[in-house]
């Protein structure tokens, strides 16, 4: 074997390990994020929910998710409380909030789902909010501004609690601080 042969096959080994990568990276980008993948496939456990008796009966929407899974919000809400986070990409108070939302998803687990609704924008503008601020649970594209009515919502954000009997628990204009879902969560559920 000649020299120059050795020489190759490290420049070689890196030329495929990259490549490796960048397939892999590719596939992950494929998916958009706060599709029908988002929504969990276990129950919440039974027994750990309320519906709060004063709630008022939520509109039940049909919406479209990001990557085109049609939903019925009402199928959402059967099995675990709904946070409904009303959003838009432009709007910085919605991104500044994000971080509440993610801690409350990950502390409850299955027993709580978050879902966005956002205004219609240009698919990759939504993923690249998704994205940079890593939103967790569905998004559903209001693409006719009808969900945000049916809530009576008039700019964002907006956030909504929905017991699993489909009643709004609580809404807050200007969107809900962590504390203030904990403290609407505790008289829902019990863990």
């Amino acid at each position: 074997m000649n020299t120059r042969s050795r020489s190759r096959r490290p420049v070689l080994a890196v030329a495929a390990a990259a490549l490796t990568v960048a397939l892999a990276l590719a596939g992950c980008a494929a998916a958009p994020r706060g599709g029908a993948d988002a929504i969990p496939t276990a129950a919440a456990a039974a027994g750990h929910v309320t519906p709060a008796p004063e709630a008022v009966r939520a509109p039940q929407v049909h919406g479209t998710l990001v990557d085109g899974t049609e939903v019925e919000l009402a199928s959402l809400w059967t099995s675990r409380p709904l946070v409904v986070q009303f959003t838009a990409t432009w709007c910085t108070q919605c991104a500044d909030g994000e971080p509440a939302l993610r801690a409350l998803a990950d502390d409850y687990g299955d027993d709580l789902l978050v879902v966005h609704v956002a205004l219609d924008e240009p698919a990759d503008t939504i993923q690249k909010y998704l994205h940079d601020n890593d939103v967790v649970g569905p998004v559903i594209v209001d693409g006719t501004g009808s969900i945000w009515r049916d809530y009576a919502v008039a700019e964002p954000p907006v956030t909504a609690l929905i017991d699993t009997a489909g009643g709004i628990v609580k809404m807050w204009p200007g969107g809900a601080t962590g504390d203030d879902l904990r403290s609407a969560l505790e008289k829902i559920v019990t863990r």
